[in-house]
């Protein structure tokens, strides 16, 4: 979805830069059990894809846990970056300033990608053309929010939002704003240099949250669309997506990677 300050630039291009409704558009995310202890079948597959560098990376981790989420991240994205001529481990990465990751090499690997994960899962998400960007995020449904979380980094609707719920509802409205956020500044590639009450979503429990930009320094050409997903029971997810164009057809994949990995 567009945002409102968008609208005029919208309306004028709308007629001319619209995407044939035969180029489906489609956004995938795949999602990883990790191990918590030591490293499984998955995390095993994953490690023989990684690139030396990203070994060290991993095995400067202290937490098991944390270790097995870099391994399976990095070896996730390889796997579903690479095809019939492009071997995983060929994929060459660098990060930008705020260490968001992209494909540098080869060309036929280049495609906007975001990984997000939390204890226990890992989450990859890929777009194909025309989208620009892509962000995602995810959080275990069990993890501790407050409304006072909210008031601090949310803005005056989304605590609104949040408040409006039951008290046993509060939790999951929380985090279903808390990703929707941090997917669009994961998209941007900025993090929490972008301070969160700088834009809010409404329309949050439509299945496609509307962004609204209240910092000018936010509006681009972009038009975004927002998915709230639930890639397993006892997690709540996010993801954005960025276009220069309005998008006619626009689709969200969920698929389990566990099913796709072998040890060889």
């Amino acid at each position: 979805m567009i945002s409102d300050a968008d609208q005029d630039n919208a309306d004028q291009d709308n007629v001319q830069h619209t995407v044939d409704p035969a180029d489906r558009c489609v956004v995938h995310l795949y999602h990883a059990t990790t191990s918590t202890q030591a490293p499984g079948a998955i995390e095993q597959c994953c490690a023989q894809w990684l690139a030396p560098s990203e070994i060290e990376r991993a095995n400067q981790f202290r937490r098991l846990t944390n270790r097995n989420q870099h391994v399976v991240g990095r070896g996730m994205a390889r796997r579903l970056l690479g095809d019939v001529n492009v071997a995983p481990e060929q994929i060459e990465f660098d990060q930008g300033t705020n260490g968001k990751p992209y494909v540098v090499a080869p060309d036929a690997a280049k495609q906007p990608f975001n990984i997000a994960h939390t204890d226990g899962l890992v989450v990859c998400g890929l777009g194909n053309a025309p989208i620009d960007l892509v962000g995602v995020d995810v959080e275990r449904l069990s993890r501790r929010t407050s409304t006072e979380l909210a008031e601090r980094y949310f803005s005056e609707p989304e605590v609104r939002y949040v408040r409006s719920k039951p008290t046993e509802e509060q939790r999951e409205a929380f985090l279903k704003v808390w990703t929707l956020k941090e997917s669009f500044i994961k998209a941007i590639g900025t993090g929490l240099q972008t301070p969160l009450a700088d834009f809010a979503f409404r329309e949050i429990d439509s299945g496609r949250p509307v962004i609204e930009m209240l910092s000018p320094a936010l509006r681009s050409p972009h038009y975004w669309q927002f998915f709230s997903v639930s890639p397993r029971p006892g997690y709540v997810g996010a993801i954005a997506v960025a276009m220069q164009v309005p998008p006619a057809n626009l689709d969200v994949s969920l698929r389990c990677f566990d099913d796709m990995v072998t040890i060889s």
